[in-house]
């Protein structure tokens, strides 16, 4: 048997497997055997059906599967020998069909291409890329919208029997008192209307930093992908798109959803050579962390002022959902991507802008934030 690899050019080659009767033959008869050994036909006891026999029903198929193993076997060891990265999975070469026949076995030669891993140079991590994080402030006039908003929610009905009779309801904003104070926030929580206006201008805020965050997680990434510069094996990846799909694709949906494939490939590269270049990984112990913080916070949303949720039940959720495969794997990847994301921030130069709440949320509304 001999294996060669042809460079087409950086991004394409061409893996063939040249196979001498003698290669395979001897796997052949032995499968022969096997199955002469355990399959059963009437007529026959178990284990004296003739090889003769076994070769005329099932003779193509097992040169088949034989020839697959061999092959596949061969394939792999020299893209691991070689060191080989390549993107997707080898492909039979377009246009060559062997024909098999179990009674006049010859040499065959199989040609699979593959596409080769892209070399990606970051360039744009260092003090020189300046990046601007919007610190958005919580002004007077937004913290009374804010209010106005909640009396208008909490309302009341002034017309309840017209309502009964089909009529519209006439709605009466609600007063900045105790009994409005309780039901946005629980019974007794909220005393005043200081305590009141903290609390919802704490809440805007965490809002506020935490789209601030998903923002300038956002131009992190659009000035990665802008500024590193990656090619790929494009026909090749288009054909492996195609042979992967389960159900059938024309060329013009793959050539359609091709810059979304491409484009979620580059980051993977991307964010794969950041990672193994500075050693970024993260540990069951973080993994569990992000999941209790994600945790809470979806806790928070069904219950927001926090009170009689014991960290002991938290901790015993946690564990329960740590319990999942799927859950696990997608915090890990989460409390990776959160990991990644710092490091890159701390090697560029970050900005801050002082920015309204008003202008933040507009701005991102209209997509020019």
């Amino acid at each position: 048997m001999n294996v060669s690899k042809n460079n087409i050019d950086d991004l394409n080659a061409v893996i063939s497997i040249e196979l001498k009767k003698e290669d395979y033959l001897p796997q052949v008869e032995k499968a022969i055997q096997q199955h002469k050994n355990n399959v059963a036909i009437k007529g026959f006891r178990k284990g004296h059906v003739p090889g003769s026999l076994i070769k005329k029903m099932y003779g193509n198929s097992i040169l088949l599967e034989e020839l697959n193993k061999t092959v596949s076997e061969a394939l792999n060891k020299k893209i691991e020998d070689e060191k080989l990265n390549i993107l997707g999975r080898p492909l039979p070469k377009e246009n060559s069909t062997i024909n098999f026949d179990i009674n006049n076995p010859e040499d065959f030669t199989f040609e699979y291409e593959i596409g080769l891993t892209p070399e990606v140079e970051i360039k744009a991590l260092d003090k020189s890329t300046t990046i601007t994080k919007n610190v958005v402030t919580i002004d007077d006039k937004t913290l009374d919208d804010e209010m106005q908003k909640l009396t208008k929610r909490y309302g009341n009905v002034t017309n309840p029997d017209e309502v009964k009779e089909g009529k519209e309801a006439v709605m009466e904003n609600a007063e900045l008192n105790q009994e409005l104070f309780d039901k946005v926030y629980g019974p007794g929580l909220v005393t005043s209307l200081e305590e009141f206006k903290e609390k919802i201008r704490k809440e805007l805020q965490d809002f506020a930093e935490k789209s601030a965050d998903n923002k300038l997680k956002d131009d992190l990434y659009l000035m990665l992908m802008e500024k590193t510069e990656v090619k790929f094996p494009d026909e090749f990846l288009k054909r492996f798109i195609k042979s992967s799909n389960e159900k059938p694709i024309d060329d013009e949906q793959i050539e359609k959803e091709y810059p979304g494939f491409e484009k979620g490939l580059k980051w993977n590269l991307i964010t794969s050579k950041i990672s193994q270049a500075n050693n970024l990984k993260v540990e069951m112990e973080e993994v569990k962390n992000f999941s209790k913080l994600q945790l809470r916070a979806q806790l928070a949303m069904y219950n927001p002022s926090g009170q009689g949720i014991e960290e002991q039940y938290i901790d015993m959720l946690n564990d329960n959902m740590m319990a999942k495969e799927d859950h696990v794997k997608k915090s890990y990847d989460g409390a990776l991507e959160q990991k990644l994301f710092t490091f890159i921030e701390s090697q560029v130069t970050v900005q801050d802008k002082a920015t309204s709440f008003d202008e933040f949320f507009n701005k991102k509304e209209s997509g020019n934030a």
